[in-house]
């Protein structure tokens, strides 16, 4: 839960940035390259620890309807991820948006995905937080370790492949998304 909070932060930070590195010089170009390709990424990242959140509170009764929200529209989200994701995958970042309309479905997906974490921020979480004690806490997710290690950036439309529940499976499939994205994103930040 930790991990989607600070996930949710990150991606607001990272839409603020990308906002003002969109100009037509080559540092803008390659430094919104990078934001993209990062938003990719951890978008992957907040699907991930998402679905961890959502499917370990929907037993609880009291969250049912939380879990509920989380989930709703999920098949839609993850298309949009991927069809981002496809855009990007093996594009260098200086080159994103020369050839397709790379920006036009990123900033509609940024526009969707903007309002969920919002209320996940300010109401969700600290509602989960109040519910649930700290041993439930500590007992019910993933740690944020496995949530970012097993963010596959290639998703399907209908929800999670068997094998993304398959630790071992999943990290591999996860390494290979990563590696087929060459060249990825170059660091974290975008130049000063």
């Amino acid at each position: 839960m930790d991990l989607l909070e600070a996930e949710n932060f990150l991606l607001r930070d990272l839409f603020e940035q990308l906002d003002i590195h969109r100009g037509p010089s080559i540092e803008d170009r390659y430094d919104h390259g990078n934001l993209a390709k990062l938003i990719i990424r951890h978008l992957a990242i907040r699907q991930s620890s998402l679905m961890n959140v959502a499917s370990a509170i929907s037993p609880i009764l009291s969250l049912r309807s939380t879990s509920a929200r989380m989930l709703n529209g999920g098949t839609d989200r993850r298309r949009a991820y991927d069809d981002i994701g496809d855009l990007a995958r093996e594009v260098p970042v200086m080159s994103l948006n020369q050839g397709q309309d790379f920006d036009g479905p990123l900033l509609s997906l940024i526009d969707a995905v903007a309002p969920e974490l919002d209320w996940e921020l300010t109401e969700a979480i600290p509602f989960i937080r109040g519910s649930l004690s700290t041993e439930d806490v500590a007992t019910l997710f993933r740690s944020a370790r496995y949530a970012k290690r097993h963010a596959p950036t290639k998703l399907r439309i209908k929800g999670p492949r068997w094998y993304e529940r398959a630790p071992i499976i999943s990290r591999l499939v996860t390494v290979y998304d990563h590696l087929k994205d060459f060249p990825a994103s170059n660091h974290d930040k975008p130049r000063a």
